[in-house]
């Protein structure tokens, strides 16, 4: 797994306040950086790019000591603006496109044009960028794989071949609800081990692993080609079933059965007498029972988005996730939220770190917990580790089930990954929003809590944006 900066590696942690130790907001710089000197760089002829020669972070400002906004995998080529000297580098640092500044240290010119490649990568057909399983035996341990060297030099009667075949040695037993991810597999002696670390000589038994299937759900895009646009709804039959009838009518005629959790626009409301939703038309002619959706009842924006500013609505209470471009929704689906134990914090938040992929850690109950490499990982409250990441370990989006993060299936969370602020540029492994700079809004909220209070350091952008408001 590439695996983000030391910053990131604090939040191998869980989505409860019962988790490991939380992590911290990205520091605040101990000084004002000095304006440093910037020139135009004089690289050779020819160049069309900058290569990077091993993974690195991006900087806010041309300091090892500002703020870490990414980080960029080896060998991925940039565009770049400018140049100047700085704090923590021999050569000077680089300003590349899209933002950001890298130590020129790192960097080589190229003849060729600048490419990233996305991260993580997805071959032709996959969900995931993954195999991955749940290791279900119990007393399951891990094992290292310890290979025999032949000692040419020893005198004596010819022993076994397999005295010369590499063994398996019992490491460490599992503890807790682990899922793990398949880097490599090998049979030894018979039985087929799963290599769950990229770079750890670490192993499992295939035998004690159930292979997950990742979902193939996904929401739905919103105001273009698709016809759909607000207010919407998700079929969800009342009786729990796969699918649900329409009407020709709002009291009865049967047509035809849509899937659950398909989306739905939301045409004209038929009321009973006391005001209350009985059916939704849902196109001409054609009509669904209110009891058969989960209807998504639109709020107002928070206060102090900037025009057009890209930001995320949760309705826990209906389990409805919707992606706007200021008043615009642009992407709708449905998420699993905390369950009853571990419910998900409401709140107005913003992306603070969003990770290619991310291990985590913490504690459901008394009992472990530990996902491997969550891929498309954005995490949006440092204080409680809360994030939107896929859960490619089930299909029960639209029911409440998680340790207080918000699951998506992997294809929304791929989409909303790359859509959300900071974005994340072709061959950057993680990002991170700053208060110069910060993270797409993420509301969580309720019936019982519609307008939810600004928390972490979207309090911090909001107290900024209020000072440099205009007056009224």
């Amino acid at each position: 797994m590439l695996r983000a900066c030391a910053l990131a590696a604090a939040l191998l942690t869980g989505c409860h306040g019962k988790e490991e130790p939380a992590p911290q907001p990205v520091p605040e710089p101990q000084a004002e950086q000095p304006e440093a000197p910037v020139t135009q760089p004089d690289f050779p002829e020819g160049t069309r790019s900058l290569q990077l020669t091993r993974t690195v972070g991006v900087r806010l400002e041309p300091a090892e000591d500002a703020k870490r906004i990414g980080n960029i995998a080896i060998d991925t080529r940039v565009a770049w603006n400018k140049i100047a000297a700085g704090k923590g580098c021999d050569k000077p640092w680089v300003e590349i496109e899209p933002r950001g500044w890298v130590c020129g240290e790192y960097l080589i010119p190229s003849k060729k044009a600048p490419y990233g490649q996305e991260v993580p990568h997805l071959d032709r057909g996959e969900i995931v960028p993954g195999i991955y399983g749940k290791v279900t035996g119990p007393g399951a341990t891990t094992y290292a794989l310890e290979k025999k060297k032949k000692d040419k030099k020893k005198k004596g009667p010819v022993t076994s071949p397999d005295d010369d075949q590499p063994k398996m040695i019992e490491d460490k037993p599992l503890v807790g609800s682990v899922n793990v991810r398949q880097y490599d597999e090998i049979t030894i002696g018979g039985r087929v081990y799963w290599k769950i670390s990229q770079k750890d000589n670490e192993y499992v038994q295939q035998g004690v692993i159930a292979r997950h299937v990742p979902s193939r759900y996904g929401g739905s895009r919103l105001a273009d080609d698709t016809g759909i646009a607000m207010p919407i709804a998700f079929v969800w039959p009342r009786y729990g079933g796969l699918q649900a009838w329409t009407m020709a009518k709002p009291t009865g005629g049967v047509m035809r059965q849509l899937d659950a959790r398909v989306a739905l626009p939301i045409v004209e409301t038929s009321n009973d007498k006391d005001g209350k939703p009985i059916a939704y038309r849902i196109g001409e002619g054609e009509w669904i029972a209110a009891a058969d959706v989960r209807a998504f009842k639109p709020a107002a924006p928070p206060p102090y988005l900037e025009k057009n500013e890209r930001w995320i609505d949760v309705d826990l209470d209906q389990q409805i996730l919707v992606a706007y471009e200021g008043d615009l929704a642009v992407y709708a689906t449905m998420v699993s939220s905390g369950g009853k134990e571990t419910p998900t914090e409401t709140g107005v938040y913003r992306m603070w770190l969003k990770e290619s992929e991310a291990d985590m850690k913490g504690l459901n109950g008394e009992d472990p917990y530990s996902v491997a490499t969550v891929p498309w990982t954005q995490f949006f409250s440092p204080e409680k580790g809360l994030a939107l990441h896929t859960a490619y370990w089930h299909d029960q989006f639209g029911h409440q089930r998680s340790h207080g993060c918000v699951n998506l299936a992997p294809r929304d969370a791929r989409w909303l990954y790359f859509w959300s602020d900071p974005q994340v540029p072709p061959g950057w492994t993680m990002t991170a929003g700053v208060v110069e700079a910060p993270g797409s809004v993420v509301r969580i909220r309720t019936t019982a809590e519609p307008e939810p209070p600004a928390k972490g350091y979207a309090k911090k952008v909001l107290e900024a944006r209020q000072q440099n408001a205009p007056a009224r």
